[in-house]
């Protein structure tokens, strides 16, 4: 039987819990999720809903003043007015913008595009490829590495462990190699999505349903064990965890602060972003 730890001892040991912060500025009545910024911090695009007079699922963007955020923008570039666009993830030198999207021309179900930046704004979103794609749903995409040569994405292909798993690939002399499937110290037969990597590579922040944990959809860690093994998930706990859905994290530009999304109350509509500094969670094991 798979280990989900808690935590438990972690917080135990002297940790003291941080609350959450809301981002007040970029939340809304509606669904705000997803968010990713840019590397000098005046940036940040999220997944927003019904804004500016539209219906569904729309790539937003928010610019930071100095002293506060803007309120969020429709990117319609990349936000089709027909279907649904979520998951946005920048690029660090700001010019490619990747968001998984159910628009046609793709492979399947849900796809991986990404967009391109000109001086006239993003251009259409072009659809991903390499491994990313296929017939089935594909989706919540990122890298890590100096050069971007690893990435971490979510699946229902087949040869997973159950519905939706994290699957990965690394760019050899420029091509990006078959997927693996990560196994099952990361993948089960419930749900697995979203996997963000830490600064150096060496842990994976993961959305993960599963029995074990306090409620809904929660966030796990895996840390890269010496012998190269991927350690078994566990909960981050109540630090950033409750009996609804938590998930989707990212990080700050500099690594300060760990933002995610969550449905707990206190906050201003159906998904709200919220943050705690990245310290209060860094040596959850």
């Amino acid at each position: 039987m798979r280990n989900y730890k808690l935590g438990a001892i972690f917080l135990l040991s002297g940790h003291c819990l941080s609350d959450p912060i809301n981002m007040e500025s970029i939340n809304s009545m509606h669904l705000d999720a997803e968010p990713t910024f840019s590397v000098d911090g005046k940036e940040v695009y999220i997944n927003c809903h019904n804004r500016e007079g539209r219906s569904g699922s729309d790539i937003c963007v928010s610019y930071f003043d100095g002293s506060e955020w803007s309120e969020p923008s429709v990117v319609l570039e990349v936000s089709s007015d027909e279907y649904s666009d979520f998951e946005p993830l920048l690029s660090p030198d700001g010019s490619q913008l990747f968001i998984m999207s159910d628009r046609p021309g793709g492979k399947g179900s849900m796809d991986l595009w990404v967009s391109s930046r000109t001086e006239n704004g993003w251009g259409s979103p072009m659809n991903l490829e390499g491994p990313f794609n296929t017939p089935y749903m594909d989706h919540c995409i990122y890298f890590s590495g100096d050069n971007w040569e690893i990435a971490y994405w979510t699946s229902t292909r087949p040869g997973g462990y159950g519905a939706n798993d994290i699957w990965t690939s690394e760019k050899i002399h420029g091509v990006w190699q078959e997927a693996v499937n990560m196994g099952p110290n990361i993948n089960s037969k419930f749900d697995e999505h979203h996997s963000l990597p830490s600064k150096d590579g060496k842990s994976l922040y993961i959305t993960a349903a599963l029995p074990e944990g306090y409620g809904g959809e929660d966030i796990y860690v895996s840390h890269l064990e010496p012998n190269g093994i991927w350690s078994d998930l566990v909960n981050l706990g109540p630090e950033v965890n409750t009996e609804t859905a938590d998930r989707c994290p990212a990080f700050s530009p500099d690594y300060s602060l760990f933002y995610f999304d969550s449905e707990r109350s206190g906050g201003k509509g159906e998904k709200d972003i919220w943050y705690v500094p990245y310290d209060s969670i860094r040596n959850i094991r």
